[in-house]
């Protein structure tokens, strides 16, 4: 017999598919007891991971922390505010922090975020906000970032973790990512092109 979140979880998605309006998240499908505001942003991947469904909130920061590395917010006003700075969140969505997360808002921010420039229809229509979700989430699935999902279900813990990996290993690829190592040892390197190495007291000998 199927268990009752079970049951509500496709419930959910019924509801998305049939109005294109998020819900706020039943407390059946939440973890008891975890507060994902009092969590680090590594507990917060963990945590994610776990979370049957993500809300708006969670999603938000999740996206800061692919974004830069980290979250850097205390407030769901300020993460809002953040990518909506950057054009990766869009005012006119209106999402609601506690509302279930969809599969096309998510893939629009992670667009936007790996710098994908999308195919024909989202070059043309995603400029426009005409369809600029849909087409998002064509493309991730046509780069296999992720399955073959409709734009208004509702995104699992699990599915969110997976796409920030496979986010990062594409903006790795890509060189998006700036640092601050220098990995040529070209600074390491005395004058003769000898490598520099410290002695047993960390000076450079």
């Amino acid at each position: 017999m199927r268990s009752p979140s079970f049951l509500i979880f496709g419930m959910l998605l019924a509801t998305a598919g049939l109005t294109g309006c998020s819900a706020p998240r039943p407390s059946e499908t939440a973890l008891s007891g975890v507060d994902p505001d009092t969590l680090s942003d590594s507990a917060f991947q963990v945590y994610l991971n776990r979370v049957p469904l993500v809300t708006v909130g969670e999603a938000y920061r999740a996206m800061l922390i692919l974004a830069d590395g980290k979250d850097g917010r205390d407030s769901f006003e300020a993460r809002r505010q953040e990518l909506e700075s950057r054009d990766i969140v869009r005012s006119a969505w209106d999402l609601q922090p506690d509302n279930v997360i969809d599969t096309a808002s998510v893939s629009y921010m992670v667009c936007k975020i790996c710098e994908m420039p999308g195919g024909i229809n989202q070059v043309l229509f995603g400029s426009w906000g005409l369809g600029d979700r849909r087409s998002a989430m064509r493309e991730l699935m046509f780069r296999g970032m992720i399955d073959d999902s409709f734009e208004y279900e509702y995104v699992t813990g699990s599915g969110l973790f997976a796409l920030m990996r496979n986010a990062d290993a594409y903006m790795k690829k890509k060189g998006l990512y700036e640092s601050d190592v220098d990995l040529s040892d070209e600074t390491d390197r005395d004058n003769t092109g000898e490598l520099i190495v410290p002695n047993a007291s960390g000076e450079n000998g």
